[in-house]
Parts: C-alpha cells; structure tokens; sequence
C-alpha cells in the first residue's frame, strides 16, 4: 500500500523529541515501507516545497532526528533483510535496509550464519539503535578500541539525494558524503553490511575501585602495555570508565531496571570502576586476565570484589551494566525537563588525543566544581573519549553548563581533539558549538550540501552549518 504524508496530530507527538529531550515541530510524517514509497513520498515533499527530516530509531542524543518544520520522513517500517551470503575469505555480507535495529540485526545474523558464527563488530549500547542512524552518525560502541570506526564494516549502500536521484556509491570518498553526515545528503535506503568471525570466547572483568586515581592509574597501565597475550590469540577490546557519581546514580536506579537487577550491589565506597572486556582464544584471554588483575590489585582494586564473566549472555549483562550509564543520567534530563522545557541533555563526546586521562578527568572535575555544576563522568578511556554528562535543575545551571561545554570544545581542539565524536553533531550541538568551531567543518557542510542536496531539504541545522 503506497505510504502518504499524513498530517501531524497528538497520535505522532512522539515523534517531535530524542532521548536528548530536544523537541521540534513538523506540518507531517510518513512511514514508507520501501524505497519505492519513499521516493514518491520525496516527490510529493519536492512539489510542495517542503523540508525533510530523516528519522530513524529516536535514539539519539543529539537532535539530528528532530524536525523544525516540515515533514519527518521516519524510516523504521524499512526493516527487512534483503540478501546475506558468506565470502571465500570466512567473512558475510548481509544487506539490509536503514530502519533494521541492531538487535533484530543479531538475531538475522546468528539465524543466518548460525554455522560460521559471524557477527557486525559495531556495538553502541542502545541495541534499539538503528543500523541507518548508525551510519548516518558513525556510531560504533565500546569495541572501537579494537575493531575500529563502523564505516569499516559497511561496504556498500544506496541513498536517496536532494536532487531526487538514486545513487550507490563507491569507493572511500563517495561512501565518505553519506557515512556520518546524519542525513544532511539524503536517505540512506540500504546497507551492505561486512561481517567477520565471532571471537572465540569473550570474557567482561568490572574492577571497582575505593579512590578514583587508581582506576585511572590502571587505565593508563593499559594505554602503555602491550594488549595482546604473547601469542597474539587474544586481545582487549574495550577499557571503559566509570566515576563515583554515575555509579551511585546506576545503583539508585537499580531496582527499576529489568537487565541489572540481579546484578550484585555496588559499595557505597566505590569512587571509580574500569570495565575491560576481552575477545580472543581462551588461553590467551586467561593470560590477559591474570595481568590486568595483578595490575587492578597493584592500584587499590580487591580482585575478589571485581565482576568476572564468561560468555555472550553473562557479557551482554555487564554490556546492560555499561547502557545504565548513559540511560540514567537521559532519565534525570527527562525529569528536569518535565519542570522546565527548556531543559536537554548536555554531554560531552569530545575525544582528546593529547594528555594523560588524569589530567583530563580533574579538568573536568575542577571545572564543574568551579561553576557549581553537577556531572558525571563515564566513556572510553584508553581513547580519550570521555562522555561528560552534565545534570542542571534548573534553567540558570542548564545556561552554565553550555558556557562550560564552549570552553572544553575550544581546549578540545586546541589540543588536536575532535568536538563531536560518534554521536553525531545533530540541531543541539550545532547550535550550543556554533562559534567555537574550525571552519573546516563549515567548508565540508557546504561542498556536500552543494553537491547532493543544493536546496537543503533535507535535516536542516544539522552538523557545523554556517551563523
């Protein structure tokens, strides 16, 4: 049945906000169901002079999904597996299309090449995420560390452009204006997804600390050290952070969230904890295991109170663990907005290269205590890649905290890092960074606009676009 603009009412107001709690309008929405329904549905749009928002999962932090005007074109019912075959090399490709979550993308996989035991080694914690929001982002999760940036595992894709043309791109350089641009090109309208080998075993270790400078000591043990075992047969495949403060707030949320509550307590006295998660054969990860033990132990950690699992299922309870951080500190932005609108989420996903991550951590410290503000710290630690949460109440500290989020972008970039890492630039950051930012990012912005979508109908205000 051929989808439609249908007209905004209250049944759709869902579809006007993302977890940032940033909210927008629209004049209509659609649903289509193929590519063939988009692109009538783009047409009708073109006729009209109507502006398009892309939208997929709502999952995101950052407002890229969020209409101003027009209509939002939600791709979600774009969910099928269209081909999936397996190479000489013991690698997949599975092809699917935008709106397929990345659960639903695990199931197809193990159903599929339940014999080869593949898997798409792009993890962001938020499974409802979908494979288009993904890439459209450059997404990737807590086992970039080892297995590198998402667009490594997306071969091919065809996409939908301003100019009402179906393209599929080839090469770095074409893949390049779709891969991480958060729709400001077009509609990204299939994905050639490459899979690899599943690892052999994978083992999560959660090391909980009584000061925060041992975690951090131990963090930066592992950015010194060799971290692969002596043969090479396993490796680690993510070092995650977590501060005092979000995991106290996990632990008061606890009881409310289905995937944890079994989960052991966590000590009041914990100021700090380090999560690594090993992939690789297991003689090679029990080397790897007893090192980082022994090296947790040596920087204030009682192994005997560190989490230790074995297994997809035990992992994927630790992975939950790791998603109540971000998902905490999204619901206390949800009840701040609820007493002002005005409200959003305020988060940093700078990524510094220069500098130990002590010396970043007590920046971050010291310059929330300075303001007054109130915040968490959890992210990638072996990469620099930090997410600082920050949690106004009201509408005066909300002010502060994006005062504060303009100087760390400037730092950020002083000290060669990127302001915007995986989740996106979307309306909100665009907005908060405007005028801190290189002017290469508005010279890009430009170039793809004119080369693929020279009327910008498409998510309009997203990433760096010129004051």
């Amino acid at each position: 049945m051929r989808q439609s603009m249908i007209p905004m009412s209250k049944v759709y107001e869902e579809y006007l906000v993302d977890e940032s709690k940033y909210t927008g309008e629209a004049q209509s929405i659609s649903f289509p169901e193929s590519e063939e329904e988009l692109l009538a549905i783009l047409e009708e749009a073109r006729r009209a002079g109507t502006p398009v928002t892309i939208q997929g999962g709502k999952t995101g932090i950052t407002g890229a999904g969020v209409p101003e005007g027009g209509h939002i074109l939600n791709v979600s019912r774009m969910n099928r597996v269209k081909d999936a075959w397996l190479c000489e090399d013991g690698t997949g490709r599975i092809v699917v299309e935008p709106g397929l979550n990345l659960m639903d993308l695990q199931k197809e996989i193990f159903a599929r090449f339940r014999k080869e035991a593949l898997c798409w080694p792009v993890t962001p914690t938020e499974t409802s995420a979908t494979v288009g929001g993904i890439a459209a982002t450059g997404a990737q999760g807590i086992t970039r560390l080892l297995y590198g940036d998402s667009r490594t595992y997306i071969e091919k894709l065809r996409a939908v452009d301003g100019k009402g043309r179906c393209l599929e791109p080839a090469g770095e350089e074409e893949l390049d204006a779709f891969l991480g641009k958060e729709g400001i090109t077009g509609v990204i309208t299939e994905l050639t997804l490459r899979l690899i080998p599943s690892p052999e075993e994978v083992w999560g270790i959660l090391f909980f600390f009584g000061e925060e400078r041992g975690a951090l000591q131990l963090i930066e043990d592992l950015r010194a050290s060799e971290r692969s075992s002596a043969d090479k047969t396993a490796a680690v495949a993510s070092v995650e952070y977590l501060d005092g403060r979000i995991l106290a707030m996990i632990e008061s949320r606890k009881s409310t969230m289905g995937r944890i509550r079994e989960l052991p307590d966590v000590g009041s006295d914990a100021e700090a904890a380090v999560y690594v998660e090993l992939h690789g054969a297991e003689a090679g990860i029990e080397e790897l295991a007893e090192i980082l033990m022994e090296s947790a132990a040596e920087h204030g950690s009682d192994p005997d109170a560190a989490w230790a699992v074995s297994g997809g299922s035990e992992v994927e309870k630790l992975h939950a663990f790791r998603h109540a951080a971000p998902e905490t500190c999204n619901l206390f932005v949800e009840e701040a907005h609820r007493k002002d609108e005005r409200i959003t989420k305020l988060a940093t996903d700078m990524m510094i290269r220069d500098g130990g991550l002590c010396e970043q951590v007590l920046r971050y410290r010291s310059d929330l205590e300075k303001e007054g503000l109130q915040g968490c710290i959890f992210g990638h630690g072996l990469e620099g890649h930090l997410h600082v949460n920050l949690l106004p109440g009201t509408w005066e500290a909300y002010q502060a905290g994006v005062r504060l989020l303009r100087v760390w972008a400037e730092a950020a970039l002083k000290d060669c890092g990127t302001v915007c890492e995986e989740h996106g630039v979307g309306k909100l950051k665009s907005r908060i960074f405007r005028d801190c930012l290189e002017e290469s990012y508005r010279e890009e912005n430009e170039r793809l606009k004119a080369a693929y979508d020279p009327e910008g109908r498409f998510n309009r205000g997203n990433r760096f676009t010129p004051v």
